[in-house]
């Protein structure tokens, strides 16, 4: 039986997290093997500690921010392909190493990061690259940035550790979008399964959700690469 890495990417306020849990347990229920779910660094358990600050003065802050996040999502890919590698089940990643570029490209663009700055994040990328392999398959939840907006005023409002995410403006929003586009089409071209998921409709209901989530549990487990041998000569799983 081939394992797979997932990673679900989208632009803030899209419902990754919710996502990634609920597709991590219909992995579970469906392939009757144990699903490693692991989640963004975020506010909890100060797994983000410059995420506040990063709103308040992005200039002072994306640098530090983005290294701290890229060297999150190494150890969550080093630990979800092991995972696989050892035939202990599938693994789920919310947001991914990967996912993280699209975020520091969108720093140097909108000048909170110097080109000085991004070539250091880069070099620490290529470096921690060698070990890293690819995602088997990459969910992109699509939401147009009209309604990621929207979803975000409705939760930081409701959750007292998002109240920073009131800095987050729509052109932040529109752009980032532009950047995981580029990404995952970087990602298609070398071979990971993309699969887009429209998710524009609001399903605050498990139940509205279990269909979707369920199809696309079945879809990840009927995949398999061609010849999942000779595929690790592109460095994926």
């Amino acid at each position: 039986m081939h394992y797979s890495v997932t990673i679900v990417e989208g632009v803030i306020g899209v419902g990754k997290s919710t996502v990634s849990k609920e597709l991590g347990k219909a992995l579970e229920d469906l392939s009757g093997k144990p699903t490693l779910i692991l989640m963004e660094p975020d506010e909890k358990e100060n797994a983000n500690p410059y995420l506040a600050q990063f709103y308040e003065d992005p200039p002072r802050w994306a640098l530090t921010m983005q290294l701290h996040l890229l060297g999150a999502r190494y150890e969550m890919h080093e630990l979800a392909q092991w995972y696989c590698l050892a035939r202990q089940g599938h693994a789920v990643l919310d947001r991914s190493y990967f996912g993280d570029t699209a975020f520091a490209r969108l720093q140097v663009r909108n000048g909170d990061m110097t080109p000085e700055e991004f070539c250091t994040y880069t070099q620490m990328y290529h470096c921690m690259q060698a070990h890293v392999l690819k995602p088997t398959v990459c969910v992109r939840l699509l939401v147009s940035p009209d309604t990621a907006y929207e979803r975000i005023q409705q939760r930081y409002m409701d959750r007292d550790g998002r109240r920073c995410e009131a800095a987050i403006g729509f052109q932040y929003l529109k752009d980032l979008d532009i950047e995981i586009t580029n990404m995952a089409n970087v990602l298609r071209q070398q071979g990971v399964l993309i699969l887009d998921v429209p998710w524009d409709v609001e399903r605050r209901d498990p139940s509205a959700r279990s269909k979707a989530v369920t199809s696309l549990a079945q879809r990840i487990l009927e995949y398999s690469p061609v010849d999942p041998f000779l595929d690790l000569h592109r460095k994926t799983i």
